[in-house]
């Protein structure tokens, strides 16, 4: 009798649901993390004087740790137990977010977001095994659906907390908040979750894969998120390109030769797979994505309060937990592209709208596009999860579950800091063509100088300072407008990734209905040919 058999003895049928509570607890704390902070770090950089090159370094060092150490869970669950692992992560987790608060230096608070990025990639994996652990293969679409809500509330729920409390109290408490949650998490694992199976030796760590992979992400990351600033041609960009190349080499060479790899690079070899992966990693750059440039257009355009712009995410916290219930409810009976692809094609008029947002743009449209968005999120990671992970073998199955987070993290880190590059790029794109033209030769021009100019005057500028304020109030207004036309087009990029996304979603569902419908001819042949 394994453990988990021996905890349904225990609890009965209840103890699927104090297992699913207990991960939830811990998901939905340390996934807060993730964009909490994001919402506090204009008062971060303020606090420490930090420029805008350090002050990347928060979500840069964050998203690379993440993304490593998902595929270090396997290990950890392998060598510990679900139960050692999860209260560890969540233990370190709180040591993290204290030293966050109390931080006094820059160094102190990356410091804290990395270790608290590294926690946030360990637990998803861990969580993902303890729920398909307890949940029979029939109902591993409501459980996959459970933690895709798992992966989607705590974003919109992080950004109405973090923007209630720098609001109302201080930028530190976003590192204290979740902190009760994770100590009721750690209470519950102690009693629900199973100790470690195996009783023979501790397995190995390939240490030298992950440090590589972790450099070079790293690496690729800080050239991405720098080189519109730096420029593409700076020998430190180059350098970190180098590095992120070469390092991703040695860890394909390095990873085919160990017993015991980091990433078994076999999972790709199912297509199914591949597909999900490649679903994943799309979407997560475009959701991750939005979620970092809706925020940063209420303020810079819309100059909303970080209150105002948190409940503007309420409405899509409704949305995931009215239809992650349905999702899984149907998952499990209908092909995953009749789930996804049309939750896709909502999403992506979703973006499509914010796409035209400028200083307009009413809070009931944005979060009308917000909530749409949102039906993505609950319909298109849970059926891509359990349909990929289910196309690998038993064997697989541990690494598939590391693999295809890593894949939806590692897309949300690269949208991330790819669309903070173009937002800088075509905001000199736009202020370029929009200065081009204001010349005395331009009848447009004079004709908005001499309004600008009886605009001035109205607010008791003397004559002779009425041109210079008409000048700076339009240049102050053709910058806002480059900026507005910088997050329209990053928003249509997010758009047409989205729609992008709808061909491996449907090739996924497609070839795995191939691949049961080959199945179940197999046993009729078999049957066939013993008679």
């Amino acid at each position: 009798m394994t453990q988990v058999e021996a905890m349904f003895e225990r609890y009965g049928p209840k103890y699927r649901w104090l297992v699913t509570v207990t991960v939830l607890l811990g998901l939905v704390a340390l996934g807060m993390s993730i964009t909490i902070v994001n919402v506090a770090t204009p008062y971060i950089k303020g606090a420490f004087g930090m420029s805008a090159d350090q002050v990347q370094w928060l979500s840069t060092g964050f998203l690379a740790a993440t993304t490593v150490s998902l595929l270090i869970a396997p290990w950890l669950i392998s060598a510990f137990g679900q139960r050692r692992t999860y209260i560890g992560l969540l233990v370190v987790f709180i040591g993290a977010s204290l030293l966050g608060g109390v931080a006094s230096g820059m160094s102190m608070i990356v410091a804290a977001r990395v270790i608290q990025g590294a926690m946030t990639g360990v637990i998803r994996p861990v969580a993902l095994e303890a729920l398909f652990s307890v949940y029979p293969p029939e109902k591993r679409g409501l459980a996959t659906a459970i933690y895709g809500m798992s992966l989607g509330l705590p974003l919109t729920l992080a950004s109405v907390v973090g923007g209630y409390l720098v609001d109302h109290f201080d930028w530190r408490y976003v590192f204290y908040v979740v902190l009760p949650v994770c100590v009721i998490a750690i209470v519950m694992g102690s009693m629900f979750l199973p100790e470690r199976e195996e009783t023979g030796p501790r397995p190995k760590l390939d240490w030298i894969g992950a440090v590589v992979l972790f450099v070079a992400i790293f690496a690729l990351l800080a050239a991405i998120a720098n080189g519109q600033r730096w420029g593409w041609n700076n020998s430190t960009i180059l350098i970190l390109e180098a590095v992120s190349i070469v390092g991703t080499v040695f860890f394909i060479f390095w990873e085919r030769r160990q017993p015991r790899p980091l990433l078994d690079l076999d999972i790709f070899k199912a297509k199914e797979f591949l597909a999900g992966s490649i679903v994943l990693f799309l979407f997560g750059g475009a959701f991750y994505g939005v979620m970092y440039l809706l925020p940063q257009f209420m303020d810079a355009i819309l100059d909303y309060s970080p209150i105002t712009s948190g409940v503007l995410f309420t409405p899509s916290t409704v949305v995931l937990a009215v239809l992650v219930p349905l999702v899984g409810k149907f998952g499990d009976r209908i092909p995953p592209h009749w789930i996804s692809v049309p939750a896709l094609c909502i999403a992506t008029y979703a973006t499509w709208r914010f796409g035209q947002a400028d200083w307009n743009t009413s809070f009931f449209s944005l979060a009308l596009s917000m909530s749409l968005l949102a039906t993505a999120m609950a319909s298109v990671p849970p059926p891509t999860l359990a349909r990929s992970i289910a196309s690998l073998p038993p064997r697989l199955i541990g690494y598939g579950s590391g693999a295809i987070n890593f894949a939806l993290q590692l897309g949300g880190a690269f949208g991330t800091v790819i669309l903070v590059a173009m937002i800088d790029r075509r905001t000199m794109v736009h202020s370029h063509q929009l200065t081009q033209g204001l010349n005395s030769g331009n009848p447009m021009a004079r004709e908005t100088m001499r309004h600008l100019e009886t605009v001035v005057a109205r607010t008791g500028t003397s004559a002779v300072n009425q041109h210079a304020a008409a000048v700076d109030l339009l240049s102050r207004i053709d910058a806002t407008w480059a900026t507005i036309y910088a997050y329209q087009d990053c928003f249509l990029m997010v758009a047409g990734g989205l729609a992008l996304v709808c061909i491996p979603s449907y090739l996924l569902s497609y070839w795995g209905q191939k691949a049961d419908a080959g199945k179940a001819r197999a046993p009729s042949r078999s049957a066939e040919s013993t008679s």
